[in-house]
């Protein structure tokens, strides 16, 4: 009777824990001889729903910011004269000193600081056309304005503003076209050094008390207060 080493044994038992499997050719362990079964690891699958829900986010933002390209190019193509946006206005008189008025009599005359020189001359009763209108409230008179220009560039008095009381009440401008009666200056440009004259009317309720503040253009101008 022949007796098995035990360190013969226990090496034949390592040599067939490494035999490779005739199917996948990886070694497999024994289980029950000695050696610990191994752990069955599970590895998670992927979450599809997150991955999938971040594709459709993805897909949202990329039609939504072809939709806005496309709208800017509509709106260039209809609108081609137009800014993406309104620049903001600058008011070129902004700022500009304003030349302060004075207080004068009818015939006298006022020099602003810039060199612009304001007459108005006495009131005088006129015979209005039949084209006249603010003639309800008072008995029609009309003053001569003369406007020499001292300033270095052109004036143009079409935004003289004028207001006129009489007795204690308003007096209504009175506009004449056949007369050339406005109510401003005429709309033409006066050279530096130039001299224009023009008509105003009013129909006042006391001719003899007749005071005018006027304001020869809409910016750079005070007003000159004109009394009998």
């Amino acid at each position: 009777m022949t007796t098995e080493r035990p360190d013969a044994r226990r090496t034949r038992l390592q040599g067939l824990a490494s035999v490779p499997t005739p199917r996948s050719g990886v070694p497999t362990t024994l289980v029950g001889v000695g050696t610990p079964a191994p752990t069955a690891v599970t590895v998670p699958e992927p979450d599809e729903p997150e991955h999938r829900s971040r594709a459709v986010v993805a897909g949202v933002v990329v039609v939504v910011l072809v939709t806005l390209a496309a709208l800017a190019v509509v709106l260039q193509i209809a609108f081609p004269g137009a800014p993406a946006t309104a620049p903001p206005r600058v008011d070129q008189h902004q700022g500009a000193r304003e030349h302060p008025g004075s207080v004068v009599q009818f015939g006298q005359a006022h020099t602003y600081g810039d060199g612009l020189e304001v007459v108005v001359g006495v009131p005088q009763p006129y015979e209005p056309s039949d084209n006249a209108t603010g003639l309800e409230q008072g008995v029609p008179v009309r003053v001569q304005v003369v406007v020499t220009n001292g300033t270095e560039e052109g004036f143009r008095p079409n935004t003289l503003e004028v207001a006129a009381t009489s007795g204690g009440s308003e007096a209504v401008n009175v506009w004449d076209p056949d007369q050339g009666i406005g109510l401003t200056g005429p709309d033409v440009s006066v050279p530096a050094g130039g001299t224009l004259q023009f008509a105003l009317a009013f129909a006042a309720a006391d001719p003899a008390d007749l005071h005018l503040e006027l304001t020869p253009a809409l910016y750079g101008y005070g007003a000159l207060v004109v009394e009998g």
